[in-house]
């Protein structure tokens, strides 16, 4: 393992989570590259480029805008010609040379459009960190798939691709058998709990730098409160539309019965929940582009109930009392 990194990333969580992989392994000089996937998550870099986690911060178009410049039937049969293009059109990204292999590649849920990572650096290592549920509940794929995968050169998704030599996940035992035996332990919680005073201030910073999550006037000791974390139910066709989402997320204020109740959508949410809840006063609907995570920083923050539909993040929240998550199969019946 290299003593510095460079991270592909979508999501503020996979922000979250490299960031904690740093510390724990000690990694320098390291790169960030941000996949556009997550709207807005841009305007995160110029605080992510003040901390002394990432010496450079690199935007990179993402899989819609990568099939645009490729063409559907080049993106579709010859994958590898994407790596040409971006470095066409990316100058910082073309000045990453395939030959340097003073880094390792870590890649955050490694889909289409981080391929390019695959192609440009065959002599590298590449590990994949987890993405949350999806790394533990995605199957293998079958016989079939890897045999036309191999045929266009495409790369398996989901760390299955044996160019994913180590998959970091949090509870690496429940994996998938495919990547449970190239897994390695992600201890991100206990590095997060480890991190000083100093460090802690400029990961809160760097994810909200006009917010201060330890503000008394935003979680007032003395009123009761639960968290409604959400998800792109219906951006991802969980749920056929953004009716039935609303109606579960109602639901859920219904269960709360507390004085506050705080909603924290996903980043990649459409919905426009200031609009949806503008009549219930005790909702309080928190920034999009930080990690719930964070929300264990505050040692006086407590939570009487967190609802979700199946985030791996309720399960990440170590101030609650009581936990509803419906679960996964909830939503195949």
């Amino acid at each position: 393992m290299k003593s510095k990194g460079l991270f592909v990333i979508t999501s503020v969580y996979h922000i979250l989570l490299s960031i904690l992989l740093i510390e724990e392994r000690k990694l320098k000089n390291n790169t960030l590259v941000i996949v556009e996937i997550t709207p807005d998550i841009e305007t995160l870099i110029d605080g992510l480029k003040k901390t002394p986690w990432f010496d450079h911060v690199i935007l990179m178009v993402g899989r819609q805008q990568q099939k645009k410049l490729a063409g559907k039937l080049t993106y579709t049969l010859n994958r590898k010609k994407i790596v040409e293009l971006i470095d066409q059109q990316n100058h910082s990204l073309n000045s990453i040379k395939s030959n340097d292999t003073s880094f390792d590649i870590y890649i955050c849920s490694p889909d289409s459009a981080k391929n390019y990572f695959i192609y440009k650096y065959p002599d590298h290592n590449k590990f994949m960190i987890e993405d949350g549920l999806k790394t533990y509940v995605t199957p293998a794929p079958k016989l079939s798939k890897k045999i036309t995968s191999k045929l266009v050169n495409r790369p398996l998704v989901n760390g299955f691709d044996n160019r994913i030599s180590k998959v970091f996940a949090t509870n690496p035992e429940q994996l998938p058998q495919e990547l449970k035996i190239k897994s390695e332990q992600l201890n991100w919680k206990q590095t997060l709990a480890n991190l000083d005073l100093e460090k802690l201030n400029t990961l809160s910073l760097a994810f909200l730098p006009t917010t201060n999550l330890s503000e008394n006037s935003l979680f007032p000791l003395e009123k009761t409160k639960s968290i409604i974390i959400t998800q792109t139910l219906n951006e991802d066709g969980v749920v056929d539309n953004e009716s039935i989402k609303l109606e579960l997320y109602k639901g859920f204020v219904k269960q709360a019965e507390t004085d506050l109740i705080y909603i924290k959508p996903h980043p990649r949410e459409i919905t426009n929940y200031e609009t949806v809840f503008n009549n219930d006063k005790r909702i309080i609907v928190l920034p999009k582009l930080f990690p719930a995570e964070l929300l264990n920083l505050l040692p006086n923050l407590q939570f009487e109930k967190a609802f979700t539909a199946f985030s791996t993040a309720i399960d990440n929240l170590e101030n609650v009392d009581t936990k509803i998550n419906l679960g996964h199969a909830y939503f195949k019946k």
